[in-house]
Parts: structure tokens; sequence; C-alpha cells
């Protein structure tokens, strides 16, 4: 069985942009939640902006508490996170720990957030997801593993030094 992967939009987006999405939706069970599949529409290539049709790849997430998302909301303000809408309710579905899913985005916010969290077992840099399918593309430093364990590390950082107060 496929490994399960929740995918940000800004991972489906560069996925694309490595023209290495299809590679990954072989590998892995690719699951998004409904904000996600809204967000990624396009992608840049060569100047133009390129339509993302993933429909046939992804399965769509649409059980979502609002218990989990609001539990997402109050952590993000108490370590002063801002994340958007779609790292918000993946996030508050892979808190609900209903399947065996890892979290893949590359935004700084959404990783510090979920290892404020306690989450971050469950979270996969894009760089990691690429290396276990045998793909080695030249990466941003957003993708790479070395930048996103630093942001796990701010997280458990803000965790000792803010849950106290809370």
């Amino acid at each position: 069985m496929r490994k399960s992967l929740l995918l940000d939009s800004n991972v489906i987006i560069d996925f694309h942009s490595l023209d290495l999405f299809e590679k990954v939706a072989k590998s892995y069970e690719i699951k998004v939640v409904r904000e996600v599949f809204k967000e990624a529409k396009f992608y840049p290539k060569r100047n133009r902006k390129i339509p993302i049709n993933i429909k046939t790849y992804v399965s769509i997430i649409e059980d979502v508490d609002l218990t989990s998302l609001h539990e997402v909301d109050k952590q993000a303000k108490e370590a002063l996170l801002a994340v958007d809408a779609g790292e918000a309710i993946s996030i508050a579905y892979l808190s609900r720990g209903l399947e065996d899913i890892t979290f893949c985005a590359c935004d700084r916010a959404a990783i510090t957030l979920v290892s404020y969290m306690d989450l971050e077992g469950k979270s996969m840099s894009l760089e990691k997801v690429l290396n276990d399918i045998g793909q080695r593309p030249r990466l941003f430093p957003r993708h790479l593993e070395s930048v996103f364990k630093r942001w796990i590390k701010d997280g458990k950082t803000l965790r000792i030094q803010l849950k106290k107060l809370y």
C-alpha cells in the first residue's frame, strides 16, 4: 500500500514547476483538503501561467471539523504564526490523527506551526519526498531538508518558550 501525502498548494505548484507531480502521484497516494484544491490553479513556466488539473490524481478531504480548526487557529495565534486557510485546514485534519498521513508544505509558518503543535513526526520536506522516489532536481531553499529541519527546530523552541505562558 502506498503512503499517503497531504499536500499544501505551494507544494503542488512547485511539483508541477519541476515537472514531477505525476511521478510523485505514482509513488504516493495524494490527498488535499478542498481549500488547497481550489488554491492550486496555476504554475509558472516560461513567463506563462499554466493551468493545473489534479482532479484525477488526488483524493479531496471534505471532513475537517470546526473544533480541530479552532484549535489550529488558537495554536497559531499563541505562537504568533500566520498560516493561510489551506494550511490551517490541512493541519487541522492532520491533528485529528484519523489516518496514517504525512503533511508536506514548504511554508515556514506552516512547518513551524506543525512542530509547535507537536506534529513534526507527521510532516516531511519536499526534498525528502523527491529523494524517496529517486528524484534529485535543483531545488529552492524552501524545499530543502536542512531548511525544513531548521523550521521544525524553530517550532520546538517556540513550544518550549510559549507553552509555559498559556
